[in-house]
């Protein structure tokens, strides 16, 4: 079974009274994890950490038994060959290319099984019919699963979700949490969801890690640990 496991500590100068200090220790398996708290309580640099945009200042990160990052060995893997899926907020979709070229982007396979692999994924996700489309010409929810379908024709260890259906309405929403969830079931691989909805985190998520101030406050199923904090 595909797990990360995550031990971390980076600290940010601040001017405030106080810097910003994470400091987190996880384990994730199949499944969506939600990260859930307040802005500013870290969850963000978990994702950049685990994905290799951002450096610990120490610590450990591993996927599917492989280490990424050991501060303690010196090793860290560029971003580049961690095979990790990530969705930003604001999708970073290249408004220039098609929406076939978008998401063959980071596919480093050529020929015709680069192709199969992109006609394959825009057909799961409902949008091989946009294939000639810039972003500009579809909607907000077709471009969302533009975002998601580059993220997984990869066919990464990991899948990071960073508060990708703000701004969606909750027919968009759901039919694109049904397909992102089917599409999870069959890969088998861990996602973590940051989010600040409630019901997007019932929807998507297996189980919950609540950060407050770069620590984890709590952590359980979904339905308890989401409603404990809303309460």
């Amino acid at each position: 079974m595909s797990v990360v496991k995550v031990q971390i500590r980076k600290t940010f100068a601040s001017t405030r009274r106080q810097p910003f200090s994470l400091e987190i220790q996880f384990s994730s398996p199949a499944g969506v994890t939600v990260l859930f708290g307040h802005s500013g309580s870290g969850k963000t640099t978990v994702l950049q950490c685990i994905a290799g945009l951002l450096a610990p200042d120490s610590g450990s990160i591993s996927i599917a038994g492989q280490t990424l990052y050991d501060s303690a060995r010196g090793l860290d893997h560029p971003a580049q060959v961690r095979r990790v899926g990530y969705v930003f907020q604001d999708l970073a979709l290249f408004p220039h290319m098609s929406v076939a070229r978008n998401v063959a982007f980071g596919v480093r396979v050529k020929g015709a099984e680069k192709q199969q692999l992109v006609q394959g994924v825009l057909e799961r996700f409902g949008i091989a019919s946009l294939a000639n489309h810039r972003p500009a010409e579809i909607s907000g929810g077709e471009r969302q699963r533009v975002a998601l379908a580059r993220a997984l024709v990869t066919q990464p260890r990991i899948l990071l979700l960073d508060e990708p259906f703000s701004g969606l309405d909750d027919e968009l929403k759901h039919g694109i949490i049904a397909d992102l969830k089917r599409w999870l079931t069959d890969a088998g691989i861990p996602a973590l969801f940051v989010t600040h909805d409630r019901d997007e985190a019932r929807a998507l998520g297996d189980r919950v890690l609540l950060l407050k101030t770069g620590r984890i406050a709590g952590e359980g199923g979904v339905q308890e640990t989401v409603h404990a904090k809303s309460a």
